[in-house]
């Protein structure tokens, strides 16, 4: 069976949504765990996808000294973490005091995900001196 390319494109998009609206929709222990788990599928297709089609090298990530301050697997989830710690003190505290946090972890899991999109679809060309 072949997905179309349009449809492929956009799941892993559409698990983390489905994953992020059970949890906020839907208030049980079961439903948690199952918009967990979308979640966590769709985060672990984008990783994948985009440790697969990079086009700039992993060693142009590492920091000035040449070290990498985070093992891989913990670099390549961060911004999903994240975004789930935010919807998750959202969905768990009914304050407004959780709301801001809550809202500024998601949008800094939003903008280091796009940021790596971005950074990740750029071919890097170094300039021969």
């Amino acid at each position: 069976m072949v997905i179309q390319k349009p449809v492929y494109e956009v799941l892993p998009y559409v698990y983390i949504v489905i994953g992020i609206l059970v949890v906020i929709a839907l208030d049980s222990p079961l439903t948690y765990l199952s918009g967990a788990l979308f979640y966590t599928a769709g985060s672990a297709v984008w990783v994948m996808r985009s440790a697969y089609r990079r086009k700039n090298s992993r060693k142009e990530v590492s920091n000035r000294q040449g070290r990498v301050l985070f093992p891989e697997k913990v670099y390549e989830y961060l911004p999903f973490f994240y975004i789930a710690v935010g919807i998750m003190l959202v969905v768990t505290f009914d304050t407004w005091l959780a709301y801001l946090p809550g809202g500024i972890l998601c949008m800094a899991g939003m903008l280091v995900w796009m940021i790596r999109a971005i950074y990740r679809s750029q071919a890097i060309y170094e300039s021969v001196a």
